[in-house]
């Protein structure tokens, strides 16, 4: 279904899909370091934040902001226990891109907790379920070798209907992408015991949780995003 329909709206989709290039403000990543450490007791909580633009910051006004570094401060408020966070990741990868690219950035020690955060790339590029899970599955083995992690948490691939930036009826097609690979994200985690599914539970349709772009989340939305996985992983840790 969602091949015809792609293939019956495309001369649309490709024209919408330019304008919004055109048209859309094109916000940075944020500078400076992308770790940190927030407070509590010895030893920290290592965490680590891999993928796309938003946890590269973008439109953010610094790497504080980010989920990842949201997360750590939910975390080590609810166990009194330091939390330190980092960030590999870069606007506009796919999974395959972070297989290629990211994972090698990756350094080569434990943590406790690693969150995936992709999926819009690939919506854009068309990427099917079964290549979907199949990088993921490559991204996951990578993780584990790598840095050997107590945890895995895969962000739910964002309700990109909602977005404000995108025009109908791309958002819709966009939209039922985002389900099909969110749906391959969760079958790939009820068959692998090291690995969260957690999709995104609350509202995505508020203004307020983007940036001035309107295709990334704001401040807000990483901080209600934050408090979302801290309360799926909390007792996992």
């Amino acid at each position: 279904m969602l091949t015809a329909l792609a293939l019956i709206g495309t001369p649309l989709y490709l024209l919408q899909g330019r304008r919004l290039r055109r048209n859309t403000p094109r916000l940075p990543e944020v500078s400076g370091p992308r770790h940190g450490q927030v407070g509590g007791e010895p030893p920290p909580l290592g965490l680590l934040a891999i993928g796309e633009s938003p946890l590269a910051g973008v439109g953010l006004d610094s790497a504080e902001q980010t989920v990842i570094a949201r997360l750590a401060r939910v975390l080590a408020d609810r166990s009194d226990q330091a939390a330190h966070w980092s960030i590999v990741a870069r606007g506009g990868v796919t999974v395959t891109d972070t297989c290629a690219c990211l994972l090698p950035q990756v350094p080569d020690r434990r943590v406790d907790l690693v969150l995936i955060a992709l999926g819009v790339n690939d919506c854009l590029q068309l990427t099917g379920a079964r290549n979907w899970q199949r990088e993921l599955s490559k991204l996951l083995d990578g993780l584990a070798e790598r840095c050997h992690p107590k945890r895995i948490v895969l962000a739910g691939v964002p309700p990109m209907q909602h977005f404000p930036a995108l025009p109908q009826p791309l958002a819709g097609m966009l939209g039922l992408r985002a389900r099909m690979l969110d749906a391959a994200s969760a079958e790939l985690a009820s068959a692998r015991g090291d690995l969260i599914h957690a999709p995104m539970t609350f509202d995505g349709r508020s203004p307020e949780l983007f940036c001035d772009d309107g295709f990334h989340p704001g401040a807000h939305g990483h901080q209600l995003w934050a408090e979302q996985i801290g309360e799926l992983v909390e007792e996992r840790l």
